[in-house]
């Protein structure tokens, strides 16, 4: 007798991957067709680094998962950066110094009070977000949209399968920390690194 996953092989699993994967893709067209946006985004990033200034990466919840997973490549690279995930206590800010903000909705409160305390040094800000228009977009110098749905789609949505498959954020983060491996990806190609300097910089465990 087959067992209950075998006689189920299309499961909430497989389909919450479909989903996601799917997801991915549109992502993919969707970027293609805004490279320019892409490449400024790297560029600037490329820049602040070869300048010798900090990049402060700017999250919340699952949203600050994925920034820490950039920030841990971006120190591979050996490139200075900043995790800033709270706005009880925010690293000081230097000329040159560039704000990355990662925010599915645009409008968390957090980052937005993080972004807040920093308006009066007027930074640079570069953002990834589903919302361009939001707040945190409008403040950004260049923004990166991602296709995902996000909080704000679920309080509209009625609940549904499609809802509990992929919940709250998860379309936009996964997309998100996808793309940031890619923009690693260029960087590392920019910077001419070979996988054993990366390696140096790792963790000593195996």
């Amino acid at each position: 007798m087959p067992s209950k996953a075998e006689s189920n092989k299309d499961g909430t699993f497989i389909r919450a991957m479909q989903l996601i994967t799917d997801n991915i893709q549109k992502n993919i067209e969707f970027l293609r067709t805004n490279a320019d946006n892409v490449i400024k985004f790297v560029d600037i990033i490329e820049k602040t680094a070869r300048e010798g200034h900090c990049i402060f990466v700017v999250g919340s919840g699952r949203s600050a998962m994925v920034g820490q997973m950039f920030q841990t490549r971006l120190g591979h690279l050996d490139i200075p950066v900043h995790f800033i995930t709270n706005s009880r206590s925010v690293p000081h800010l230097h000329k040159g110094d560039l704000l990355l903000v990662i925010s599915g909705s645009g409008r968390t409160a957090i980052v937005k009070a993080i972004i807040e305390s920093y308006l009066d040094q007027n930074p640079q800000i570069i953002s990834i977000t589903s919302y361009p228009e939001s707040w945190i977009g409008r403040m950004s110098n260049l923004v990166v949209k991602l296709i995902g749905r996000t909080k704000i789609d679920v309080a509209r949505r009625e609940k549904g399968e499609e809802a509990s498959l992929t919940p709250e954020g998860t379309q936009f983060e996964i997309a998100a920390a996808v793309f940031l491996d890619g923009v690693i990806a260029e960087l590392v190609a920019r910077f001419n690194k070979t996988n054993e300097e990366l390696f140096a910089e790792h963790s000593q465990s195996t």
